[in-house]
């Protein structure tokens, strides 16, 4: 099999699209993915069909990695390869593959700098992603099953799927608040929802917002106990 053939399957890569070409003289422990879209007959006449990329209108996206390389994918933003996973948002750094594996780790409360040593991304292409993602200007179409983030049982904090939270950032319901680090960050994620139209990165913030009540539980009583009586 060749490497070409062997990178289509690692990145999912279909018909009518395929690998043109594969480099891995641009980086220290990087591999870099041309992907192109097939042009052409193929028959016992034409031979097979033939991908070309047009390099003026290529973006670069990092995926994930392959084989302990970092991966790099060139390919053209076309609307007919909008959804596939190897590619991403023209001006964001990362595939949607990539962007979704960041998006639930984000969700899961693991923090942006362990993200970059986990995942071996610059500080600076995650923030622009995240920036992009309370933005409202990066859409995540389809994520990982959800994984709750319980408190204890004895916990008085509702889970990250119960409605008060959804209510809470849209301004449907307000509480008295009385911890000023709730305040300002409650202030910034309803102005964050106002541009965000994600189903999927709306319910993000649920779970940022419960991880806050989580981790200050107990300066939280005052607030959580207005909770209680919304859920």
């Amino acid at each position: 099999m060749k490497v070409e053939e062997l990178l289509q399957q690692s990145l999912e890569i279909e018909a009518p699209w395929q690998v043109v070409d594969v480099r891995r003289d641009l980086g220290r422990k990087q591999i870099d993915v041309w992907v192109g879209l097939q042009s052409g007959k193929s028959s016992w006449l034409f031979g097979a069909k033939t991908a070309t990329v047009r390099e003026d209108q290529t973006h670069v996206w990092r995926h994930l990695n392959l084989c302990g390389s970092r991966c790099l994918v060139h390919a053209e933003a076309t609307p007919e390869s909008a959804t596939q996973p190897w590619r991403g948002e023209a001006g964001q750094p990362f595939t949607h593959l990539l962007s979704r594996s960041i998006v639930s780790m984000i969700r899961d409360g693991i923090k942006l700098q362990s993200i970059c040593s986990i995942l071996d991304i610059p500080v600076g292409d995650l923030w622009k992603f995240k920036h992009a993602l309370d933005s409202g200007k990066t859409g995540i179409s389809s994520l990982p099953p959800e994984a709750k983030h319980s408190a204890d049982a004895d916990s008085g904090v509702p889970e990250p799927d119960s409605r008060v939270w959804m209510a809470l950032l849209e301004g449907r319901v307000n509480i008295d608040i009385r911890l000023l680090s709730l305040k300002l960050l409650l202030t910034k994620m309803r102005e964050q929802m106002r541009v965000i139209a994600d189903n999927e990165v709306r319910t993000l913030k649920c779970y940022e917002l419960q991880r806050f009540f989580v981790r200050y539980e107990k300066t939280l009583g005052h607030e959580l106990a207005q909770l209680e009586k919304l859920a």
